[in-house]
């Protein structure tokens, strides 16, 4: 068997450079996608690309340092914000039959180096005849014993070649040796019949640039600064993942992993740092001063004026403080990078409208029982449930509160207390994801117009699914701000939302998102955007241990326009007396109750069925050990009292819905804070006792308990239990009602 050299990738590599290795980690691509910037990748050259308008595009790009020199010598504003330097290795290749084997054998030898066209070459070519004149002498030989054949360069459709150029001509007897300082593997070696001349090996520092267009810097300095901090976080992280960094490195270079110690060095992962040390920063001094002697470059080279300190003291400020995260090479939905298909949205059954509460609860029985069996898998692979968000909608169980006068059930509270329980009980993920969507129409009852209450309910029950825009993520200190604002547009009808979300959950899956903004005065606005808008983006960049398959990731909106009709006036519910936040969290805390009652009877059912009895117990089966029943005993009175107390907040809100006034807005408020309290305690401490209980075995990965562990553990944070405590004491010592204001 043998193999063509033009089905050799180029024999030269470009370095394996660290803007490529951060984008392939991932967590540079979502975040560029989460700030909006539309920065364009120039996949494997180690270059991004920004345009700035009709004309202009700017670049942050890693190069060789003599392409860099050379563009400076040209006046181009460019600026250094990082030094790469990566040993290279370098061989003399002869046949496998040749009689040549040592550097001693090398006199009168013909040596062929190919010819290339970077502005580097002459200096090339000079290492290469002071790296080979090292090792003859070594052999005891006179330098320039062999005779340099300089080969004229190859070009090719897809680029220049002098590497293939060098293995041809060897291969052809035009030279019994090359000079070859790309290395190949050993196993393309063997396929092509040549090797490498004994104990001749030598590694030499390749340097690297990497630039950033000064125009970038000076019109948007934060962007550069948080792609540089990318960068130098994936060459730390290279550091302590040698194996995963090599892998990518081949990948980047189209040349199989093991061939990365023969190309460049075992130690490449230490090698991928862009820091401006001295060491580097001199060798750059030096190679100008060079290629100035040879004639490479002419007119002066700004260097020291060229060096952007500010840049990268900033980026690395944003790494110290944890302002940029650090990647967790931890896969993601594959819609953090793509959308959902329109066909999701588009092409679904028409929604069932259901007619009352009892209807309502058997749709969710039918519902679970759907779900049920595929929960485990979708929460291990991290699949979304997009077959079940449609289902869900075409159940009608998207309609549950729209009111009877538009055409809905209406649904009591305690029903859809009922309902969150029945489906969270079946997959805690699909459980949350509806939540905001109830909230929302709950908004649009509250204080929408007829109009909108018209237009928007008979959207809902047409299976419309709202998602949610309400919360942002931010690494400052201090007290929450909302920054996502709604403007009016000047000169035109309408208003523009610009801002950034995140825990952004079921909107993925959602035909319009609510989103909580700020207008002129500072007043809390709810503006309903089309979930497919100009400007909206969506990606699944959740990656929380629990509820994995809600898509709780990001919403982008830039320069979003939406009409006056689609704005809802949110600080208007908190102006008086209130049940809105008392009915928000209610939903949240009957999630929870549905996930704890799942673990509880997965717990009963693996002692009974697999768990052995402890040792010196006396008891033939787990089941009959006392010590077990008296903990399950105890767990099961925790859970029924949560649920009860559940069930007396979801009717102390009916109440307020019919009377509202001060004091039944209030007693919603206490119970339900009490409610969510002792669910909180009673779901973790059910969901962490499935352990307890069942024992060793129950932890093994093919049964997958952990997961009702890590939806109660992540979904109860949403609003810290804590604080209810304050809440509920102040009623009890003092008389006074927790008030809820945004």
């Amino acid at each position: 068997m043998s193999i063509k050299i033009d089905a050799l990738p180029q024999a030269a590599p470009e370095v394996p450079n660290a803007i490529d290795l951060a984008y392939e980690l991932e967590e540079l691509p979502f975040d560029l996608r989460r700030r909006g910037i539309p920065v364009l990748r120039d996949s494997g050259s180690g270059r991004l690309r920004l345009k700035a308008g009709a004309a202009a595009e700017f670049d942050l790009r890693m190069e060789r340092a003599a392409v860099v020199l050379q563009r400076l010598a040209l006046g181009e504003e460019i600026r250094i914000i990082g030094l790469q330097q990566q040993d290279r290795r370098g061989s003399i290749l002869v046949h496998a039959d040749s009689p040549l084997r040592t550097a001693a054998d090398l006199k009168g030898a013909k040596l062929g180096i190919a010819a290339r066209i970077n502005p580097d070459d002459s200096i090339r070519k000079r290492d290469a005849t002071r790296i080979v004149d090292v090792a003859l002498q070594k052999a005891g030989l006179e330098s320039g014993t062999p005779k340099w054949v300089e080969l004229q360069g190859e070009h090719a459709a897809d680029g220049f070649h002098a590497g293939r150029r060098e293995l041809r001509a060897l291969l052809n007897k035009e030279v019994d040796a090359v000079y070859a300082d790309w290395a190949l593997s050993a196993e393309s070696r063997r396929l092509l019949g040549i090797r490498e001349l004994e104990c001749f090996s030598v590694r030499y520092p390749e340097l690297s640039v990497l630039t950033v267009s000064a125009g970038w810097i000076r019109e948007h300095q934060v962007e550069v600064e948080r792609l540089l901090a990318h960068v130098s976080l994936a060459s730390e992280w290279a550091i302590d993942n040698r194996t995963e960094a090599h892998r990518i490195a081949a990948k980047q270079l189209g040349v199989p992993e093991n061939a990365i110690p023969s190309i460049f060095s075992e130690h490449l992962y230490l090698q991928f740092g862009v820091g401006v040390t001295d060491d580097k920063w001199n060798r750059l001094v030096n190679l100008k001063k060079e290629m100035q002697a040879y004639g490479c470059l002419q007119g002066d080279v700004p260097l020291e004026e060229s060096l952007d300190l500010t840049t990268i003291q900033n980026a690395q400020i944003l790494v110290d403080t944890g302002e940029v995260e650090r990647p967790q090479r931890e896969p993601l939905s594959q819609f953090a990078e793509r959308d959902l298909p329109l066909s999701f949205f588009n092409e679904r059954p028409r929604a069932h409208l259901l007619q009352g509460d009892e209807e309502a609860l058997a749709a969710a029985r039918l519902f679970a029982e759907e779900i049920r069996p595929g929960a485990s898998d979708r929460d291990r692979g991290r699949k979304l449930p997009l077959r079940e968000m449609r289902r869900l909608a075409e159940l009608g169980l998207l309609g549950l509160v729209v009111p009877k006068a538009y055409g809905g059930p209406d649904v009591s509270t305690r029903t859809l207390v009922d309902i969150f329980k029945i489906i969270s009980h079946a997959d805690g993920s699909i459980g949350q994801i509806p939540q905001n969507h109830h909230f929302f129409v709950k908004t649009i009852e509250l204080i929408g117009s007829e109009e909108q209450k018209s237009f928007f309910f008979r959207e809902v029950l047409n299976g419309a699914q709202f998602g949610n825009g309400l919360a942002e993520r931010s690494s400052s200190k201090g007290a929450r701000k909302l920054t996502t604002t709604v403007r009016k547009l000047e000169g035109e009808d309408g208003f523009v939302v610009n801002g950034n979300k995140y825990y952004s959950t079921g909107a993925l899956y959602a035909h319009w998102i609510p989103v909580t903004t700020l207008n002129e005065d500072e007043q809390r606005m709810t503006a309903l955007v089309p979930r497919h808008a100009p400007g909206v983006t969506v990606l699944d960049d959740w990656s929380g241990i629990g509820q994995r398959t809600t898509a709780s990731g990001s919403v982008v909106l830039r320069n979003v326009k939406v009409p006056e009709n689609y704005l809802l006036p949110h600080f208007q519910i908190f102006e008086g007396p209130q049940y809105f936040s008392a009915f928000g969290q209610i939903m949240h805390a009957a999630i929870d109750i549905g996930i704890a009652r799942a673990a509880l009877e997965d717990a009963a059912s693996f002692v009974r069925e697999h768990a052995r009895p402890a040792f010196g117990s006396g008891a033939e089966r787990a089941s009959e050990e006392p010590d077990l029943i008296r903990r399950f005993g105890e767990l099961g009175i925790r859970l029924q009292a949560a649920e009860a107390l559940l069930d007396r907040a979801a009717d102390a809100i009916d109440h307020a819905r019919k009377d509202l006034n001060v004091e039944t807005a209030g007693r919603a408020a206490l119970t339900v804070d009490s409610a969510k309290w002792l669910v909180t305690e009673t779901a973790i401490e059910i969901t962490n006792a499935l352990f307890e209980v069942a024992g060793t075995s129950s932890m093994d990965r093919k049964h997958n308990y952990d997961r009702h562990w890590r939806n109660v553990r992540i979904h109860t944070l949403h609003d810290p239990a804590r604080l209810k405590l304050h809440h509920v004491g102040k009623w009890f010592l003092n008389g006074i009602y927790h008030e809820y204001k945004v």
